[in-house]
């Protein structure tokens, strides 16, 4: 008879700690259960499971600097009816910073979409499209 064999807290702490504090760089479960694996075998879905037993908070990071927005709407055909779409970019990294969708283009809809924006990011720049 197998008996289960439950994880210390210290290597679950440490394991959270890795996962957590090297997710902003790019580190997977699959690599964060590599890691932990010099102290103790654990999969990766045990990690997701710790993840959704403790639910820890990410804390996020110093924001990005962003220097400039580029604002455009393009009107798409979806299906028989026509929809809006408005994004954000951040003109250096060229990263969309928001995404919405309206079924009409107005000033309040454009209102509302810059002032997530700024909320989001602050006031800066914008720059708006004409094509």
């Amino acid at each position: 008879m197998n008996t289960r064999n439950r994880t210390p807290s210290k290597y679950i702490c440490y394991g959270l700690y890795l996962y957590l504090y090297l997710y902003f760089s790019g580190l997977s479960l699959r690599k964060t259960s590599e890691r932990l694996s010099y102290c103790i075998k654990r999969n990766h879905v045990t990690i997701w499971n710790w993840i959704q037993k403790y639910q820890p908070k990410i804390i996020k990071t110093k924001q990005r600097r962003i220097c400039e927005f580029i604002v455009d709407e393009t009107l798409l055909k979806v299906g028989s009816g026509y929809t809006w779409l408005w994004v954000a970019i951040d003109a250096k990294s060229k990263e969309i910073l928001s995404l919405s969708i309206s079924k009409e283009r107005n000033m309040f809809v454009a209102q509302r979409f810059l002032s997530n924006i700024v909320r989001d990011y602050g006031k800066h720049v914008s720059s708006f499209n004409r094509w």
